[in-house]
């Protein structure tokens, strides 16, 4: 994926004087824990002086340590959605931090290049990964949906060129460029090849994570100790008619309409769309409460006994059917997120009928 950076919270080119630096870092803060699929290379020279240069930059200069301090914080409104689909498709937590470089953890960040929310998608990628976007909804500032969607992109790129750093050069610059590079160079050495090739925003990108990561596991040690993260809201899944006002729902449950607001972004007018029921965020607590004041019979919900494909995770069922995650584990006594192509999985097929709002 292409992305250029957002002006906020992401640099181009980041100049540093060639000075040694006052600290040593423990490359093993990468390698164990969840992200222990990095590799080792040979190279580890260029490596830890490419990591050194921006562990520098977030930590001791203004600029760095300003982005560092504001972003930080914001991953906590999406740390537990963020974790669940991750766990659900094997990916190392820890890549939880492209957010940060791509958006600085911001739903509505956007790139001069068109390139939006949290994962920073374009809109064809966007689309290939199965993103609705058009005039009413742009589902790349949906936290759940655009996590998902990345994490199937990750997985897609991992399958093709086998470690992570290349993943997240791909992540950056797109696959055809990394499988040039690979083709050219004759190396799956990510560390190898950015000293002869790939554009210099890829080039960085990849150290940029790696030097955040460690900071976000040092926190005392880089003179972060003060920092918290910031709280998240349980939110649960409303399935609402077509042309459904936001500001309405809020005010039928005495709802704070700019907190609905900020849990809906991909909602671009701030109603739901013409062609159908859509689901949207609500805190918890409200579900019952919304569904109640739209006369919905909550009960009318049929139980489909759908056939698991190759590929099939259960937050992409639950996405598909417009149920949530807690609903599937509940309905098939579920204990983990693996499923297996051919079994069977116990799915509530709504078929609501609303009638007319007071």
């Amino acid at each position: 994926m292409k992305l250029k950076t957002v002006k906020k919270f992401f640099f181009f080119y980041v100049l540093l004087t060639a000075t040694s630096l006052s600290f040593d870092i423990d490359l093993q803060d990468i390698d164990q824990s969840s992200f222990k699929h990095f590799t080792t290379y040979a190279n580890s020279k260029y490596k830890e002086k490419k990591i050194k240069k921006y562990i520098n930059y977030f930590s001791n200069t203004k600029k760095g340590r300003s982005f560092y301090r504001e972003a930080y914080p914001r991953q906590g409104m999406f740390e537990t959605i963020i974790k669940k689909v991750f766990d659900e498709y094997d990916i190392p937590e820890d890549l939880k931090y492209v957010a940060m470089i791509e958006s600085g953890f911001n739903s509505n960040a956007e790139s001069s290049a068109g390139a939006i929310g949290l994962w920073q998608f374009m809109p064809s990628t966007g689309k290939i990964f199965g993103l609705r976007i058009d005039e009413w909804i742009d589902e790349r500032k949906d936290i759940q949906k655009s996590t998902l969607a990345a994490a199937q992109y990750f997985n897609s790129l991992k399958r093709k060129f086998g470690t992570w750093e290349l993943v997240l050069a791909g992540y950056n610059s797109g696959d055809l460029t990394v499988e040039r590079a690979i083709k050219q160079y004759k190396s799956k050495d990510y560390w190898h090849l950015s000293q002869y090739t790939f554009p210099k925003q890829t080039r960085e990108f990849v150290p940029q994570i790696l030097a955040v990561i460690i900071i976000s596991k040092n926190l005392n040690e880089y003179g972060f100790d003060d920092l918290k993260l910031n709280n998240s809201i349980d939110i649960e899944e409303v399935v609402v008619p077509p042309r459904t006002r936001l500001n309405h729902i809020a005010r039928l449950v005495n709802l704070d309409r700019e907190l609905l607001s900020r849990l809906n972004p991909s909602i671009l007018k701030r109603i739901t769309p013409p062609d159908g029921d859509y689901v949207i965020n609500v805190p918890k607590g409200y579900k019952e409460k919304i569904y109640a004041k739209f006369k919905i019979n909550v009960d009318n919900k049929n139980l489909y006994r759908y056939k698991i494909r190759e590929g099939d995770t259960l937050s992409g069922i639950a996405l598909k059917f417009s149920n949530s995650i807690d609903e599937i584990y509940t309905l098939n006594n579920l204990t983990s997120s693996r499923i297996y192509a051919g079994d069977f999985i116990l799915v509530y097929k709504r078929t609501n009928r609303y009638k007319k709002i007071e």
